[in-house]
């Protein structure tokens, strides 16, 4: 078992920070790139709890987790790929 490096997960999270506080003006490919990034690291994280003797619950969790982030990597992605330039939040 190979846990996520710690240095991994603070680079998503300072680019978390960089996006919330870009707000609006975020781009959708750096959204884009920053949730496929998310995903990674919550996909690398409950393959640790699958392997690490987690209950299922947990591990079930990590991976729901890990499947919403993918998803909206890939929506992100795709906005990006039709030429959309900003993701708006909904009202």
């Amino acid at each position: 078992m190979t846990a996520v490096p710690a240095a991994q997960v603070s680079a998503v999270l300072a680019w978390a920070a960089r996006l919330a506080a870009a707000g609006p003006q975020a781009g959708t490919a750096e959204t884009a790139a920053y949730l496929t990034a998310k995903a990674a690291v919550l996909e690398a994280i409950a393959a640790d709890r699958a392997h690490g003797g987690w209950t299922p619950a947990d591990v079930t969790a990590a991976t729901q987790a890990a499947a919403r982030a993918r998803e909206a990597a890939d929506a992100a992605a795709l906005a990006a790929a039709a030429g959309i330039t900003r993701l708006e939040e909904e009202p």
